[in-house]
């Protein structure tokens, strides 16, 4: 328990350090540009960072297709095998391509729609980036694919039926389909995921916003605004667990 404390204690301190030099530094820098009448211009990178997002959508959904490909390869591999270690060889890379094509599509999701908005923004706003918007809407076709793809190989693997717009009791229902050792795994890394987003990525968010405003001279309350409200919203939905398990 001590060394828990001291490990914590140590990490505080090393946070709280490194903090005080990327402000010393941030300082110092913004101090210089502004002395030669420097900003950062961020309609210079809007178009990159659009582009980027796209890029990234692109080579996601590809792998999307590619894990889900094998995940029914080596489920057609499972359901013909009879023996026993293939059998588990081919059930295990079934469902851990299935995983990985999941995540893929999920991480394309994301990228594809922030290449969609931020790029419909700066042809609204700066009248640039028609083409990022024009592949942007083709990115999107291909997502609504690759979830059709997903959800079909969902049905072939676990055989489970989700719709496109699925509710949490049909997400909770292809998770019972999961077997034990499956739905530890799950729940471990969704504590984890939580602990972690709650503890270090939307209070370093906050930092990099409070950054950003020092270097562009303008405070960004909606960005502020929108990390607090999801900061806040994974506190406040613990609430239905504990008054559902502790009555």
């Amino acid at each position: 328990m001590k060394k828990k404390n001291k490990r914590g204690l140590l990490l505080f301190l090393m946070s709280v350090v490194l903090g005080g030099f990327l402000g010393m530094f941030v300082g110092m820098f913004k101090a210089r540009a502004e002395s030669h009448e420097i900003m950062l211009d961020v309609k210079v990178l809007i178009p990159w960072i659009s582009a980027i997002c796209l890029l990234i959508g692109f080579i996601s959904l590809l792998l999307t297709f590619n894990f889900l490909k094998k995940s029914r390869k080596f489920h057609s591999l499972y359901q013909e095998e009879m023996d026993d270690d293939l059998n588990e060889t081919y059930y295990v890379q079934m469902n851990r391509n299935l995983e990985f094509g999941t995540i893929a599509f999920n991480s394309a999701s994301v990228a594809i729609l922030l290449a969609l908005f931020i790029s419909g923004s700066e042809v609204i706003v700066l009248d640039i980036s028609h083409i990022t918007l024009s592949l942007s809407f083709l990115g999107l076709v291909l997502v609504f694919n690759a979830q059709n793809y997903l959800f079909k190989t969902i049905a072939i693997v676990r055989q489970i039926g989700l719709v496109f717009f699925s509710t949490p009791k049909d997400i909770l229902e292809h998770f019972d389909s999961y077997d034990e050792g499956e739905r530890k795994a799950n729940l471990e890394q969704s504590f984890r995921i939580l602990f972690q987003l709650n503890n270090y990525v939307l209070p370093g968010l906050y930092f990099l916003i409070a950054l950003f405003s020092l270097l562009t001279g303008e405070i960004q309350l909606l960005a502020f605004l929108l990390v607090g409200v999801i900061h806040i919203y994974i506190n406040v939905m613990q609430l239905p667990m504990v008054k559902r398990y502790f009555k």
